[in-house]
């Protein structure tokens, strides 16, 4: 299932979209300030933690507005840490590339998200 193939499950309000973006690093890419609320699974030696934490997401993968990424808006995100992303240059940094599943976040998904963290034991 897609939620066992995938290092990381959070729930995230969108801050803001940092519109300057210099760093060699990142180019192409557009950062987001977001704030983690609740991390349903992670992996042992990741850097997410609850709180506000920069992610970047390919400006290409914007183009196509599914979803459109929104600020003042919950998403659930589910992905891989360590996908080819900048995330990981950047330190810090959470990467949504094209592999992640992004979805705008409904208040009835968290007893479901609940239960698949308590599954998430046998998850091979």
């Amino acid at each position: 299932n897609k939620y066992c193939k995938r290092d990381y499950a959070i729930m995230a309000r969108v801050l803001s979209q940092i519109e300057n973006n210099d760093d060699e690093h990142t180019k192409g890419w557009v950062r987001y300030m977001i704030n983690v609320e609740f991390v349903y699974k992670k992996a042992k030696d990741s850097r997410i933690r609850k709180g506000t934490m920069p992610m970047l997401i390919p400006a290409t993968d914007l183009a196509c507005k599914c979803p459109k990424i929104r600020a003042n808006r919950s998403y659930l995100f589910l992905g891989r840490e360590k996908d080819d992303s900048p995330g990981g240059i950047v330190t810090g940094s959470l990467g949504v590339t094209q592999r992640s599943i992004v979805i705008e976040w409904r208040d009835e998904w968290d007893q479901r998200m609940r239960r698949f963290r308590r599954r998430a034991r046998k998850c091979k």
